[in-house]
């Protein structure tokens, strides 16, 4: 087994055991790699993302050190989203940032081979370089979140000097990687407009489809929405579309999971607003998830507006997975509405058209066939393009490719 020793690793803030965002992707992708015959070693932040709450047994670092599926994992110390907005986020990310700038002086990963990092943040990729040469390992940039455009379109920073900055701070940190994995072609523009040369490969997401439960006409009827409460959403723009749909069809329920910076205002609105048949509920569990998802006539896909380049509502591909239909919230030509079309699995609205997006989600509700169309759609689009197993082998190629080691032919395989 020439290359089942191969030994990474890999710098994802976010990790096990989070559960939205880029969390389970990054630690899917490191399990993938370890039951390949990979030595997968993984700096994470202490769990906190949505919320500090659910992962009390993390908070006071008695798990600063552990393993998954033989994966060693090291945590660096954070404090909770939400507490200090921006500059507590930036903090966190320089904490993580001297860490890994602490090990690369001590020479901790001199004989790792491959640096794998996942964006947000980028910083993380000041300390890939910066490990790098203490042993020369090929760094390989996962960008899932483009934090400069983020920051501008949703209003985290208005200050131009700074969006400035941190276009910089992007563009030299994305060039010390000797190869960039970002979601859709629109990343890709968009990394290359802010100044990265450094070659860039388009890989969505992935996911495995569900099994195929067709929606019970005899279940109540549902519409959900399933994900971060965050700027990045705009939850904002559903408000009107919760009241239309409390006075209109009381008795479809309207489910709102998860949780995030943004939770306790939109409860407040739709009190505010007496929206009665609305309930908020927390993400389900991982081993709940799908079940949740199938549980819904319709899912709610919002998205700020001006986010489309920078980052990809990855809630949407779970939906898609479990065989169920979506109406979003996007800009004409973004990522977004271009996977709606390609896909056939759901409506795309622009953003502010309130009288479009009530009409869509009331005529789909009514049309039960339609539903079921749009969800298989949605299943066997997952399945012909976005499947689990081609994708992350495409990610074992690009590391072979690098390190210039042997295929894992006859590595562990997966169980």
């Amino acid at each position: 087994m020439a290359s089942s020793k191969t030994s990474v690793l890999y710098l994802s803030p976010y990790f096990w055991p989070e559960e939205i965002g880029s969390a389970p992707y990054s630690r899917e992708l490191a399990q993938h790699l370890s039951n390949k015959g990979y030595v997968v070693s993984t700096l994470a932040f202490r769990p906190h993302y949505p919320s500090v709450e659910p992962f009390a047994d993390w908070m006071h670092g008695a798990r600063d050190r552990e393993t998954l599926d033989a994966i060693a994992i090291e945590r660096v110390p954070v404090g909770p989203r939400g507490s200090g907005g921006f500059k507590e986020r930036i903090y966190n990310d320089l904490r993580y940032l001297g860490r890994a700038i602490s090990h690369a002086v001590r020479g901790t990963y001199r004989d790792a081979e491959i640096i794998i990092t996942y964006v947000p943040s980028v910083l993380t990729l000041f300390g890939a370089a910066a490990l790098k040469l203490r042993n020369g390992a090929p760094i390989v940039a996962v960008v899932h979140d483009i934090e400069s455009g983020l920051a501008g379109s949703l209003g985290i920073t208005s200050n131009p000097m700074l969006l400035k900055l941190m276009r910089l701070v992007e563009r030299f940190g994305l060039n010390f990687a000797n190869q960039i994995i970002v979601l859709t072609e629109g990343m890709k523009h968009e990394l290359e407009d802010i100044g990265c040369k450094q070659p860039i490969e388009v890989l969505p997401i992935w996911s495995q489809v569900a099994a195929d439960i067709p929606i019970d006409p005899a279940s109540p009827v549902r519409v959900m929405y399933s994900g971060n409460f965050g700027k990045k959403q705009n939850l904002d723009q559903l408000l009107p579309l919760l009241a239309f749909l409390s006075n209109k069809t009381p008795d479809v329920k309207i489910v709102m999971r998860g949780a995030g910076s943004e939770r306790a205002r939109i409860e407040e609105e739709v009190v505010k607003r007496k929206i009665g048949n609305v309930r908020f509920l927390d993400l389900a569990p991982a081993d709940e998830f799908m079940t949740s998802l199938q549980s819904a006539n319709i899912h709610l896909v919002p998205q700020a507006q001006n986010v489309a380049n920078c980052a990809l509502p990855s809630k949407l591909i779970s939906i898609m997975s479990a065989g169920r239909p979506y109406v979003c919230i996007a800009e004409p030509g973004s990522p977004l509405e271009t996977l709606t079309q390609e896909s056939e699995a759901g409506i795309c609205v622009q953003p502010g058209d309130e009288a479009r997006l009530c009409r869509e989600v009331l005529d789909l509700l009514s049309n039960p066939v339609q539903q079921q169309q749009m969800g298989q759609a949605g299943r066997t689009f997952v399945q012909q393009n976005m499947d689990r197993e081609t994708i992350l082998d495409s990610y074992i190629s690009i590391l072979h490719r690098l390190s210039g080691n042997e295929p894992l032919t006859s590595a562990v395989t997966e169980g």
